[in-house]
C-alpha cells in the first residue's frame, strides 16, 4: 500500500474519530442536564415525602388526643352512673309516692276547689231549703260523701308536695351534677368531632400530597433510565473511540514500514477480511480463495 493510501486511510479515521468524539461531547452533555434534572426531581420527591411523613404525623397525635377525650367520657359516664345510683332511693320513693298520690287523686274526683264548691252548695242546700227527709238524707250523704273526698284530696296534695320537695331538696343538687356533666361531655363530643374533621383534613392533602410524590419518583425513574442509556452510550462511544485511534496507531505504524513489510501486513490483513467473510457465509473473491488456500483454512 502506497503512502498516499496509508494517508488517506488516516485522514478517513481522523474524521470518524472526530465525528464519534463530536457524538460523545454531545451525550456527556444530555448526561449533566439529565444529572441535574433528576436532581431536582429527587429534590421535589424528597421534599414531598417529608410532607407526606408530617401529615402522616399529625392525625396519630390528634386520635391519641381523641382517645383520651373518649377515655374522660367514658369516666365521666362512669361518675353519671354513680350518681344515678345515689339517686335511686330518692326516685324510688317518688315512684312510691305517686303511686300514692294518684290513689288519692282518683278517690277524690276532683280538684280541692271545686270539692269546696260542691260541699258548700250542698251545705247551702241543706240549711236553707224546705227539703223532704230523703232529700235532706241524701244531701248528707252527699255532704259527708265530699267531706271524704276533700280529706283525700288534701293528702293527695301533701304526698305531691313531699314529691315536689324530694325533687327540688333531694335531688335537684344531683340534677345540677348530672347536667353540669352532661354540659361537659357534650364539649368533649364537639371537640372529638372538630378533632376528628381535621385529622381527615391532614389525610385528605397527604393522600394528594403522596400522588404527587409517586408521580415525582415515577420521573425519577425514568431519568434514572435515561441516565442509564446514555452511560451506555457513552461507553459504546469511548470504546468505539479507542478502536479508531488504535487504527490509527496501527496505520502510522505502516507508514513507517518498509516495502515488504507493508506487502506482508497487507496480506495479513486481506487473510482477516476473507476470514470474516468466510465465517459469515458470504461470497469470497479469487484474491481471498487464493489466501484461504494458501493459508490452509480453506480445502
Amino acid at each position: 500500500m502506497q503512502n498516499f493510501e496509508i494517508k488517506a486511510r488516516i485522514k478517513e479515521l481522523q474524521d470518524q474519530l472526530a465525528q464519534v468524539k463530536s457524538e460523545e461531547d454531545i451525550l456527556h452533555v444530555q448526561l449533566r442536564n439529565r444529572i441535574n434534572e433528576v436532581k431536582e426531581v429527587q429534590s421535589r420527591r424528597d421534599e414531598l415525602n417529608r410532607k407526606v411523613k408530617e401529615l402522616s404525623r399529625k392525625p396519630k397525635e390528634i386520635l391519641e388526643d381523641r382517645k383520651e377525650i373518649w377515655d374522660d367520657i367514658k369516666e365521666t359516664n362512669r361518675d353519671k352512673k354513680k350518681i344515678f345510683s345515689m339517686m335511686q332511693p330518692y326516685l324510688q320513693r317518688i315512684g312510691e309516692l305517686r303511686k300514692i298520690r294518684d290513689a288519692y287523686n282518683s278517690a277524690s274526683r276532683g280538684t280541692l276547689d271545686k270539692l269546696q264548691d260542691q260541699y258548700d252548695s250542698t251545705m247551702t242546700s241543706l240549711m236553707g231549703s224546705d227539703i223532704n227527709l230523703k232529700s235532706e238524707l241524701y244531701l248528707y250523704g252527699l255532704l259527708f260523701d265530699i267531706r271524704d273526698r276533700m280529706v283525700l284530696k288534701r293528702e293527695a296534695d301533701s304526698v305531691h308536695t313531699e314529691i315536689v320537695r324530694i325533687k327540688e331538696k333531694d335531688l335537684s343538687c344531683f340534677n345540677r351534677e348530672l347536667n353540669g356533666m352532661e354540659d361537659v361531655i357534650g364539649q368533649m363530643k364537639e371537640r372529638s368531632h372538630e378533632e376528628l374533621e381535621t385529622a381527615k383534613s391532614f389525610w385528605s392533602e397527604r393522600d394528594s400530597i403522596r400522588e404527587k410524590a409517586q408521580k415525582e419518583h415515577e420521573r425519577f425513574l425514568e431519568i434514572n433510565s435515561m441516565i442509564k442509556d446514555i452511560k451506555r452510550d457513552i461507553g459504546r462511544k469511548k470504546k468505539e473511540r479507542r478502536g479508531i485511534i488504535n487504527r490509527i496507531d496501527d496505520w502510522r505504524k505502516e507508514f513507517k514500514k518498509s516495502h515488504g513489510q507493508r506487502v506482508e501486513s497487507d496480506k495479513a490483513r486481506r487473510l482477516e477480511e476473507a476470514r470474516k467473510k468466510y465465517k459469515r457465509g458470504e461470497s469470497l473473491s479469487l484474491d481471498e480463495m487464493g489466501l484461504l488456500l494458501e493459508s490452509g483454512e480453506l480445502k
